[in-house]
């Protein structure tokens, strides 16, 4: 078990964040800001915010990219909450009521296809819900699950690697 800070994060959790922030802002061409949510977190406002006077929630993602088109790619880091499938649906809705997110990215400490499905079963059945009760699929983010281990979480270059990779793959 790794030890955790005051804010809960564990070396794993701020490693793998530090790697993320230097890889999005290695590319300032491609993303306008790139923020941790903590610091500057994502505001769910009601459609009806000013007139019935209520305050929006503050979602704070571990890190978040805002590309050219004001389009949000976000960042989850799942210590050991990828086991946790409550853990993964609070993060995909507040995603779903994020403006203008188009992928949610979980970065798991494990390479394992049971947990890539149990990952994505939770994500379709969601979105099929979401669908279903007609919740515009253009609010549904994409989703792309991302194993960063334990070992390779101590070198950027391993993890510059395969964010590299998953760039690729997802197109943002």
């Amino acid at each position: 078990m790794q030890e955790e800070d005051s804010l809960g994060q564990s070396s794993y959790h701020r490693r793998v964040i530090s790697h993320i922030l230097r890889f999005g802002r290695e590319d300032p061409q491609k993303y306008l800001c790139v923020d941790i949510g903590s610091q500057n977190p994502i505001y769910l406002s009601h459609p009806q915010t000013k007139r019935r006077k209520i305050s929006p929630i503050q979602y704070e993602p571990d890190v978040y990219f805002t590309t050219k088109k004001k389009s949000k790619i976000i960042f989850e880091i799942l210590d050991s909450e990828y086991k946790k499938t409550s853990e993964i649906i609070s993060d995909m809705i507040q995603c779903c009521l994020s403006s203008s997110v188009i992928l949610i990215v979980l970065v798991v400490p494990v390479r394992d296809q049971l947990v890539e499905k149990r990952i994505f079963d939770t994500y379709h059945v969601m979105a099929g819900t979401l669908m279903y009760l007609k919740v515009d699929e253009d609010w549904i983010p994409d989703l792309a699950v991302c194993p960063i281990l334990l070992g390779e979480s101590i070198s950027y270059a391993k993890v510059r690697r395969v964010l590299a990779k998953l760039q690729r793959e997802a197109k943002f």
